[in-house]
């Protein structure tokens, strides 16, 4: 038997030798048990998970060259399905691997759809999206579903799995771990159920320490990472130590919550020498708030919440800033810019709680409603004013930064002096906040999180709405993060001082 011969039957020799690129352990392992499959035309179904950055698609594209190699005379094809950007990175990957020195002036392309060929075999990349058009190809040789977290499992049911039944062709699952109701995790407990009754293994689960242990390199990223996000974040968790999310938990279970109370009770003034930012989450206004005894026609309406911080860039892990939200001022329904008698403006008593506080920076929702409040403030705070846009994508990176930030234990919010005071608020509403996950996107770009509309709060005065304007003002401190680690925020100290307000509609032409 010739040295390519033999070495088409043992993974590790393949890409040793005639790829240039040694394979792990952990990477080897699943590749014989898919080869085995293949070659012994069992048909099997396996899913392959290990922890982001350490090999699974690299693996997938040594095995995908070992088979063009080993069919390229008795020809046959593999289905690649991938969603989006995927099929580059699977074709890119199995490019770079076809150019070595056994193949590198023998492979060639197609299309229609996209193939990579090898003599009579071939690799076809087709979009698994539930809207392409992908029926009609058949995989003699393998089936490949990359990112299986990321597939309805309806249509790779109905539309791939139907293109290995021709040939009893082998199937394989790779993908990231993320939501216990996912595709990826739906497979792993139907491949586990038939282990348990045949004894074959299906799902290979590739830990972090099992990486570690063959590349301790891995090991700086990993604690980078980790180091970044805190190891209980949704990111580490999943991605990187196969924990899947749990959504129905919420946003912020009790651990985390635990982690957000502070030791520090509610202050009412500044320190000399403290530095402070505020961040403002504006709510809408009410027509009868402009009567100081007028009832609000929409008592469910979200406040607009000012959060005032400490900065103490002394005491972080790094020089990353501890934040201490110390002080929030609520207004429910107030009219943006109009004052009445008794009852100043929200404008006002904004720009009354930044200079009470000496504020070097403030951070304001400037979406919609919150435009008018963001230019009027910059005017009279000049480079001391950052707008924030709520979108879906910008909401769902706070809410992975603001994480964070609590995963690191750098935030830390007031003790509650009473009650059902505003201590006590913020903490039912995060409680309260729910998640999802958009199918398709990852944590920081798909994540939609809040307190759902129709959530209410029972207490001594009755049932009343919950509302997230405490919880959202005190998530925008983690863009003031990322601005100060960025060097865009200047911090400087402050000096108590109450200043009273000019008309703010003086600078308006009314």
């Amino acid at each position: 038997m010739s040295a390519l011969a033999h070495a088409l039957t043992h993974p590790s020799l393949f890409s040793r030798h005639f790829l240039g690129f040694p394979l792990y352990k952990y990477q080897e392992r699943p590749l014989i048990a898919i080869l085995n499959s293949i070659l012994n035309k069992q048909g099997d179904e396996f899913l392959i998970v290990m922890p982001r950055q350490s090999g699974k698609n690299e693996a997938l594209a040594h095995l995908q060259v070992l088979l063009l190699n080993l069919f390229q005379r008795k020809g046959g094809q593999i289905v690649f399905g991938a969603i989006g950007d995927g099929i580059g990175r699977g074709k890119s990957r199995l490019e770079d691997r076809l150019d070595n020195a056994l193949n590198a002036d023998s492979w060639g392309k197609g299309t229609k759809p996209i193939r990579r060929t090898l003599g009579k075999a071939a690799v076809a990349f087709l979009s698994s999206h539930p809207t392409a058009k992908s029926r009609g190809e058949t995989a003699q040789i393998l089936l490949i579903i990359d990112e299986l977290q990321d597939q309805s499992a309806p249509h790779i049911e109905q539309v791939f799995e139907p293109m290995r039944a021709a040939n009893n062709a082998t199937a394989v699952y790779i993908g990231t771990v993320r939501l216990k109701s996912d595709a990826l995790w739906q497979k792993k407990e139907e491949l586990e159920r038939l282990e348990a009754i045949d004894g074959k293994q299906r799902v290979f689960f590739v830990y972090p320490q099992d990486v570690i242990a063959e590349n301790p390199d891995y090991a700086q990223f990993l604690q980078r990472k980790v180091d970044k996000h805190g190891r209980n974040h949704p990111i580490i968790a999943a991605e990187y130590f196969l924990e899947p999310i749990d959504a129905d938990g919420g946003l912020f279970p009790p651990r985390r919550i635990a982690l957000m109370r502070g030791q520090h009770e509610r202050r009412r003034s500044p320190e000399a020498g403290k530095s402070y930012v505020i961040t403002i989450d504006v709510g809408g206004q009410d027509e009868a708030a402009t009567n100081a005894i007028a009832q609000l026609e929409n008592p469910g309406r979200d406040y607009t919440t000012a959060t005032a911080y400490e900065v103490d860039v002394t005491t972080g892990d790094g020089n990353q800033p501890m934040y201490k939200a110390v002080d929030v001022l609520m207004m429910h329904g107030r009219r943006h810019f109009e004052s009445s008698p008794g009852n100043p403006s929200a404008a006002a008593q904004l720009q009354t709680f930044i200079n009470h506080w000496g504020a070097s920076h403030t951070i304001i929702d400037a979406t919609g409603i919150g435009e008018g409040m963001h230019s009027w403030l910059s005017a009279r705070f000049p480079k001391r004013v950052t707008g924030f846009k709520f979108t879906g994508k910008s909401k769902a990176a706070l809410g992975s930064a603001f994480i964070s930030l609590i995963e690191n234990g750098r935030f830390h919010y007031f003790l509650s002096a009473l009650d059902w005071d505003d201590g006590d608020w913020f903490f039912i509403q995060a409680a309260a906040c729910g998640y999802t996950i958009k199918q398709g996107d990852d944590i920081t770009s798909g994540m939609r999180w809040s307190v759902p509309a129709t959530h209410k709060t029972e207490t001594p005065e009755g049932s009343t709405p919950t509302h997230d304007d405490r919880l959202l003002s005190a998530a925008l401190i983690a863009h003031a993060d990322e601005l100060i680690l960025n060097g865009e925020i200047r911090l400087g100290t402050a000096v108590s001082a109450v200043i009273p307000p000019p008309d703010p509609l003086s600078d308006l032409g009314f």
